[in-house]
């Protein structure tokens, strides 16, 4: 083998091994002892191993910035720990030097390590005793090692893209090959749509190789497609595909080209023709690890969740405080917005009865019950600033999504469950969809015959939720394309709330400055005692003011990425 300088950190500080858990077979690496490079591509496991490093710096959960989610640093939320990195993100600290969502370095490491595997992983024997599984397995690995690599380099295209001084859109240098220090120190940033095509390409080819669904059973061999939890699917590299071309179509990328919102249309539908229909909601829907809406996901056994969001009566931190803006977001169970005074039914004097289902299974308000436990929000109540300082709501509210009943915070008494981070839900696909397909043919054509419309994505997200008429839908559809496109940002908005999708939602729709910057809005609940009975009043209060600036639609890149060479230019405002 020859032996150059390759531009490796973390190959042969760390390796990983496989190991199975019990009946549910997911796979978790575990930290061995350093390795030369001859033993890692002499020995399966080992070189199995560096697949395993890449799985493993993917998230477990979705409160990963700082203990946060992303969406406390949009209008669906805020958090009461203050100091924090989303709340040094959402006042404007946010620099080249200081980056919550910087993923470079750790990025450009997995993609650098995944294509040393490509490159020699690829030669060696993993099953000795039938060549015709050994040959399986390397193509399964092979495709996992594509759809990793597409992965990283979607998570770089999504944190660090944006404009050179010119305006020139840019991604990421790509690295498709192995590179020394010396030339990889002489790359400069592809642009844009150089990058959403190598993540197509490299998805293209892990679909190629990979199952679409990992089986079971006598008489399939364990090494090459049995129940691997967590490893990555054909049907996962279609889930990428959709959300990267999604993307590239997006305002902030392209300038109202119906021809990249068709692409994104067919590639969202060519991944629902294999996922099917949605699957239905259950109390576990959130919590459930086997869930069928899930294509590909971690997950683990934990109560951090809600040690930092449970209410203080629960005796958790009350950290997540989604916003009044997003509550009254949640249309009613008839579909229509609050705003409908005519046909909504929405009451003022009972603001949170007769809501869309996914209202109740997102958001504790006062007077909402969860584990037994009336939820008081009041001034004077258990969950409040006079109560607990630092463990009151902001806003009035606090997390219920993702909350798991089962979990138990009381010393003594402590009960965890499992979590699970789901890199793709099918919903998604459908949402992605609806928004592709109206921009590009408005609500209700089908040009194509591909035997969905718009309307019908949307219909299908909302009938699964539990609102069973279309009636909404259908009279803003009838509206035109500008109409339907707000139902469908705000179903998105509702349906992936703390999911990490609204941060770069509201950039990549090229929002405007002020919705970045919207004042997030709380209620405040006062208990008013009388001879006769006691009442709560809730007034509406402003919470908090963001501060993002004008370039910040875009991520900026690593200062210290910027001065290794001249070749990396950073983003425009950075």
């Amino acid at each position: 083998m020859k032996t150059k300088n390759y531009n490796i950190t973390s190959l042969f500080l760390i390796l990983l091994v496989v190991l199975a858990s019990g009946c549910s077979d997911y796979f978790e690496p575990e930290i061995d002892k350093n390795r030369t490079e001859e033993q890692i591509w002499s020995i399966p496991d080992y070189a199995e191993g560096i697949l395993m490093a890449a799985y493993k710096e993917i998230p477990d959960m979705y409160n990963t910035y700082g203990g946060d989610f992303l969406d406390c640093a949009t209008d669906n939320a805020t958090s009461n720990r203050y100091g924090a990195s989303v709340d040094k993100l959402r006042a404007g600290g946010w620099s080249s030097n200081y980056n919550p969502l910087d993923v470079w370095g750790a990025a450009f490491n997995q993609i650098r390590n995944i294509n040393l595997f490509i490159e020699n992983g690829l030669d060696i024997t993993y099953v000795d005793y039938n060549k015709e599984i050994d040959s399986a397995k390397k193509a399964r690995l092979k495709g996992e090692a594509f759809f990793l690599r597409a992965w990283y380099q979607w998570q770089l295209l999504q944190n660090h893209a944006g404009p050179d001084e010119q305006g020139a859109v840019l991604g990421y240098p790509i690295l498709t090959r192995v590179y020394t220090q010396d030339e990889e120190v002489k790359l400069a940033r592809n642009t844009y749509a150089e990058c959403v095509q190598q993540i197509l390409n490299d998805c293209d080819t892990a679909a190629a190789y990979l199952p679409l669904e990992y089986m079971e059973g006598d008489e399939i061999p364990e090494e090459i497609n049995d129940n691997q939890i967590g490893r990555a699917t054909a049907t996962a590299a279609l889930a990428l595909k959709s959300r990267a071309a999604l993307y590239a179509a997006s305002p902030l990328f392209a300038n109202n080209e119906p021809d990249k919102w068709a692409t994104a249309a067919q590639l969202a539908k060519a991944a629902i023709d294999v996922i099917g229909a949605l699957p239905s909601i259950d109390a576990k829907f959130y919590n459930d690890e086997n869930s069928p809406e899930l294509i590909m996901r971690k997950y683990g056994l934990n109560r951090s969740l809600e040690n930092a969001n449970f209410p203080v009566v629960l005796f958790g931190q009350g950290r997540t405080n989604p916003s009044q803006n997003l509550v009254d977001a949640f249309p009613m169970a008839n579909g229509y917005p609050i705003s409908d005074d005519l046909n909504s039914g929405y009451d003022e004097s009972m603001p949170y009865e007769g809501r869309d289902p996914r209202f109740y299974r997102t958001i504790l308000f006062h007077g909402a019950i969860f584990k037994d436990s009336t939820i008081d929000m009041s001034t004077t109540g258990l969950n409040s600033e006079m109560a607990s300082p630092e463990r009151a709501s902001r806003t009035g509210y606090f997390l219920r999504k993702w909350m798991s009943p089962d979990v138990n915070l009381e010393v003594g008494n402590a009960k965890s469950d499992n979590h699970y981070f789901a890199l793709f839900r099918k919903v998604e696909l459908y949402l992605n969809y609806a928004e592709a397909a109206n921009e590009a043919w408005g609500p209700d054509a089908d040009p194509l015959g591909l035997g969905l419309t718009a309307k019908d994505a949307i219909n299908a997200v909302r009938n699964r939720a539990g609102i069973g008429s279309t009636a909404y839908a259908d009279n803003v559809a009838s509206d035109g394309v500008d109409a339907f496109r707000s139902l469908v940002h705000n179903e998105r908005r509702i349906e992936l709330c703390f999911e990490n999708h609204r941060f770069y939602d509201l950039r990549r729709w090229n929002s405007s400055l002020e919705q970045l910057n919207t004042t997030i809005k709380g209620v405040k609940v006062e208990r008013i005692v009388s001879d006769v009975d006691t009442t709560f009043q809730l007034t509406p209060i402003d919470v908090e003011n963001y501060q993002y600036g004008q370039h910040m639609f875009y991520g900026p890149i690593p200062f210290s990425e910027v001065i290794k060479s001249g070749e990396i230019v950073q983003n425009k405002g950075w």
